[in-house]
């Protein structure tokens, strides 16, 4: 995936000690995205060396351990460009989404050996409220590398969710990506490394399909281009996609209706092929 102008990997797509990998955190409020008044601070620990909360955390439920490393400040996601000066922000990406990267490239996080992590986030909700933290985990293989004696044959089928949507909505288009080895030679300990996630540079196209006679017979909404730094992917090969229905009304040439029947294409890499899904239909009511 791309954050600002840089490639990383999210933490489920088994992350590499060399890689530069995404650690994201979600808060959320009754049901919606809350943005938090404040991060302090994200620390990184070895889980093995700390399976008790009282080895990084004091009596008031703080970080009081020596973490293996520190993300502090908070930077916008479209800023982040791969450098090493940009390591050590915590990004925001949208309202009560964050990110921080693990920067197996260019930093001494590449120094990390294989294992299993935790990341201690520490945040204050509102301006009144308690520093709180909240821990993650995630792992770091040594080696991304798959060895195999054959080319891997790779199948993949999309199924798109929600298929009806009304207008003014903002829905989440969820693509679901399903994932078949058809090697009978590959063995099964490969196979299960393929329902992680294995799908690469997510894209969508969304077109309205008219049925005026007087319009053309479909309209592009968004391209490939315009998605390709917007889709996210899931620890399960679904790719996701804000769709916000307003901007059907904002004057689209030769659109039409606002309502109506629209499609979506996927597309995406898996193991170098790039792979567009057949259209998938929704209806906007």
């Amino acid at each position: 995936m791309k954050l600002g102008t840089a490639t990383v990997v999210e933490r489920y797509q088994r992350a590499g000690t060399m890689q530069r990998v995404a650690l994201r955190t979600n808060f959320i409020i009754n049901g919606t995205y809350q943005e938090p008044y404040a991060v302090s601070s994200v620390a990184l620990f070895k889980k093995e060396s700390n399976v008790s909360p009282s080895s990084v955390l004091d009596n008031s439920g703080l970080v009081s351990g020596t973490p293996l490393y520190l993300w502090e400040g908070a930077a916008d996601a479209s800023s982040y460009d791969g450098s090493l000066a940009m390591a050590s922000s915590v990004y925001s990406v949208d309202d009560g989404r964050k990110v921080v990267v693990l920067d197996g490239v260019n930093s001494a996080a590449g120094d990390l050996a294989a294992g299993r992590y935790i990341e201690i986030w520490t945040v204050k909700m509102a301006s009144l409220s308690d520093w709180k933290t909240y821990v993650n985990e995630f792992e770091l293989f040594q080696d991304s590398v798959i060895n195999t004696t054959e080319d891997v044959l790779l199948r993949t089928k999309t199924r798109l969710t929600p298929n009806q949507v009304r207008l003014g909505e903002v829905v989440d288009l969820k693509i679901g990506c399903e994932t078949t080895v058809q090697n009978k030679g590959i063995s099964q300990n490969i196979r299960n490394i393929f329902n992680q996630t294995v799908v690469d540079n997510p894209q969508i196209r969304i077109r309205k399909h008219n049925e005026d006679s007087n319009l053309p017979a479909w309209v592009d909404v968004s391209g490939f281009s315009d998605t390709e730094d917007l889709v996210s992917i899931t620890s399960d090969n679904t790719m996701v996609f804000r769709f916000d229905t307003s901007v059907l009304s904002s004057g689209i040439t030769n659109l039409g209706s606002a309502r109506g029947v629209y499609s979506v294409e996927a597309k995406y890499n898996v193991l170098g092929e790039t792979i567009i899904s057949p259209m998938m239909h929704f209806t906007v009511r």
